[in-house]
């Protein structure tokens, strides 16, 4: 019976002592999570008011002073209360890792909340009850008081770590300084190596510096994300982003560690298995980074899938380094004991997990030590990578260098064979320049000889002012000969008429013949020598008649062999001016005749065609359009008349006669035409100067139209003041 009451008893005791937490000197600054009671709630079924029903024989209690709750993403309850024993009125309580998505801290009384403190990754952290990377929340109690609470968890997949402290501010502080000094140098090395090897790249161009820089970041990333400071820096108030880094950052590094440590170890080149089985890796890999995305069910398997393959990936790599070894293949030992170290940390990771090695905070650090360690022993490895390189491409550069000396070599020996050949040859060549000089020379000296004869078949100047003392002519051949000639000769008329018989006529022509050079040149001889012997002809007493008798005998010359039908002519207007009576006379084959005068009326010739006005010169030219054939034998067998127009002229008009190639001419700031629309405003702009001074101007204008751009033809423009 006595026995029966003292185990009733010390059940009552223990039954007391559960779930209560006597914040004193004992507990101060560190895990009181073994006072604590758990519950699991598989189905998220439970409401804090249905966990306060539940008796607390349905709760667990936590054998280890940070409890591990494994892969899962149950809903969990903490019960405690909280009697204070000290003097301290103000004190801090540390739940769960960072990570955890939900951490809810309820405070009970009289089998109610009252309060409610949030925190957890899925909290923006303005709304979290401390705005800290960690889940804080402040307490504030009385001497002797007691508090009852009840914490709510949970995770979406990952495991959840439960520290439960308590902390004084002075303790906490000192502690959170030290985490920050320590995480600033792991993350300041970290960045120092990516940045240094990112320059590596940048210089060599070699992948595998750009797999190791990547790899670094998303390692940074990784432990950024698992230290809180994801969530507190990067995305306070996206859920999504804050609880996704982790396993982008996993995923990340794993695949391009993978990535890194096939092109490190050329397997593409020393083994084709091990390089498709690294590719095997890498794909899956991604596919469940791509899949931990997704939200759902894909999302919560894949947190121990992800670190399930990354221990096997890292794993391969040293069966990989020590395959290669075991083939002869040089590797390089810091490179295989950065593996080494890195796996070392991950079993202590794992092992920590399970309680079997220390406990959570020992086994994260190892994992942290391990991979800042790899990281080391890695750029020790690629710097010494780097040094291979180099010697590589010294050893390049001299054998680049002795195939260059052997080069040069057989260089200097064709070199000599080719100065030989060039020196005969070249003496042929001059040989042969001299010929063509000579012949040049010949061909030129004829062809000026050809421009004296075309000279002198042309009306000279003193000629042309005793007809016309106020008139010009630029003309300006393209080449040493012109195939554009001007004809200026008197005549008288013989007709039964005796009004008009024995009028004196002054004829005027501009003559545009087919090509220029010495071809045009010739067919201006002919056309020039039917112009002058129509002027002995009885039956030639008009432009059109004129132009008639140049044809036939143009078309008779150019064509009196039938075998070969020679399609060369010309394009010409002809005058002739009465000055007794101011009439003009004008016939063209194919080219018009302008005439510009001060405008009096709006009033146009009725034969006349295209009046364009200026309008600042208050000058209207008035354009007359000859025949729409040219002469010489182009349509055919039958020769097509000419016909005359008559105008009437007015003291000061200014006649104008051209061929196309001032209007034709390419320049300006578009290497265009000039065109007619230009050449007519020209002429109007200039019309009622001297005609000396226009001869100037239109002379000026078109070699500054022209400029650097080679003159494309021939160029005759007559002006003549009535």
């Amino acid at each position: 019976m006595r026995a029966l009451l003292i185990l009733l008893i010390l059940t009552l005791v223990q039954s007391i002592s559960l779930g209560q937490i006597v914040y004193d000197s004992t507990n101060i600054n560190t895990s009181v999570t073994k006072q604590t009671l758990i519950l699991e709630d598989k189905e998220h079924k439970l409401t804090v008011e249905d966990v306060l029903n539940i008796d607390d024989s349905e709760f667990s209690t936590p054998t280890h002073d940070i409890e591990i709750l494994d892969f899962n993403s149950s809903r969990w309850f903490v019960k405690f209360s909280i009697t204070n024993n000290t003097d301290d009125f103000a004190f801090t309580l540390e739940l769960a890792r960072p990570i955890t998505n939900k951490v809810y801290l309820h405070e009970i009384k009289n089998g109610k909340v009252i309060e409610t403190y949030k925190g957890g990754d899925d909290t923006p952290l303005e709304a979290k009850a401390v705005n800290h990377r960690l889940n804080l929340f402040r307490l504030f109690f009385d001497k002797g008081q007691t508090r009852h609470f009840i914490a709510e968890l949970e995770s979406d997949g990952e495991v959840i770590t439960l520290p439960v402290r308590l902390w004084t501010d002075e303790a906490f502080n000192e502690r959170d300084y030290d985490s920050q000094m320590w995480h600033g140098f792991y993350y300041g090395l970290l960045a120092l190596v990516s940045i240094i090897y990112f320059f590596f790249f940048i210089t060599l161009r070699d992948k595998s510096f750009l797999y190791y820089v990547v790899y670094v970041f998303f390692q940074i990333l990784l432990q950024f994300s698992l230290d809180g400071y994801s969530y507190h820096y990067l995305f306070p108030s996206n859920a999504y982003l804050a609880n996704h880094s982790v396993l982008i950052g996993a995923g990340g590094a794993v695949i391009f560690i993978l990535l890194y440590a096939k092109e490190f170890l050329k397997t593409a080149k020393r083994s084709p298995r091990l390089n498709k089985i690294f590719k095997g890796f890498i794909g899956l890999v991604l596919l469940i980074t791509i899949g931990s995305l997704i939200p759902g069910p894909t999302y919560e398997f894949a947190f121990p899938i992800i670190n399930a393959v990354s221990l096997i990936s890292t794993l391969y790599i040293i069966f990989a380094i020590f395959s290669l070894k075991r083939k002869g293949e040089s590797i390089c030992n810091f490179f295989t004991a950065a593996f080494i170290i890195l796996i070392s940390g991950v079993v202590v990771f794992i092992l920590g997990n399970f309680h079997i090695v220390g406990d959570a905070e020992i086994s994260q650090a190892a994992l942290k030590w391990s991979s800042a360690l790899e990281v080391l022993a890695l750029s020790m490895s690629m710097a010494n990578k780097y040094r291979e390189l180099q010697a590589e491409k010294e050893k390049a550069q001299a054998k680049a260098l002795e195939s260059l000396q052997e080069k040069n070599a057989l260089m200097d020996e064709m070199n000599v064979r080719l100065e030989k050949q060039v020196k005969e040859r070249t003496h042929q060549i001059e040989l042969q320049k001299q010929e063509l000089a000579e012949k040049n020379q010949e061909v030129t000296s004829s062809i000026r000889y050809a421009q004296r004869i075309q000279s002198a078949i042309l009306p000279s100047d003193a000629k042309i002012k005793a007809m016309f003392p106020q008139s010009f002519v630029y003309y300006k051949p393209r080449d040493i000969v012109s195939g554009d000639f001007y004809f200026f000769e008197s005549t008288t008329i013989t007709s039964d008429n005796k009004d008009i018989d024995g009028t004196e006529l002054k004829l005027v022509a501009a003559v545009d013949c087919t090509g220029h050079g010495v071809p045009g040149a010739m067919v201006s001889v002919v056309g020039n020598n039917f112009l002058k012997q129509s002027l002995k002809q009885e039956n030639v007493n008009s432009p059109a008649e004129a132009l008639e008798f140049l044809n036939h005998g143009v078309a008779k010359t150019l064509n009196e062999n039938k075998e070969a039908t020679i399609r060369d002519g010309m394009d010409m207007a002809l005058i002739a001016l009465n000055q007794n009576n101011d009439k003009l006379i004008f016939a063209g084959a194919k080219n018009p005749v302008y005439i510009v005068r001060k405008r009096k009326n709006e009033e146009v010739e009725p034969n006349a065609r295209n009046p364009f006005y200026n309008e600042d010169t208050d000058y209207i030219l008035t354009e007359y359009k000859g025949d729409k054939h040219p002469i010489g034998n182009y349509g055919g067998d039958e020769l097509l008349p000419f016909t005359n127009q008559e105008v009437a002229l007015e003291k000061g008009d200014m006649i104008y006669m051209f061929s196309d190639g001032y209007a034709d001419q390419f320049g300006g700031e578009r290497s265009k035409k000039m065109n007619y629309k230009r050449f007519k405003q020209m002429l109007t702009e200039v019309c009622h100067l001297d005609t000396d001074k226009q001869y100037e101007i239109l002379e000026e204008r078109f070699e500054e139209w022209k400029g650097d751009v080679e003159q494309v033809d021939d160029v005759l423009v007559i002006g003549i003041r009535v």
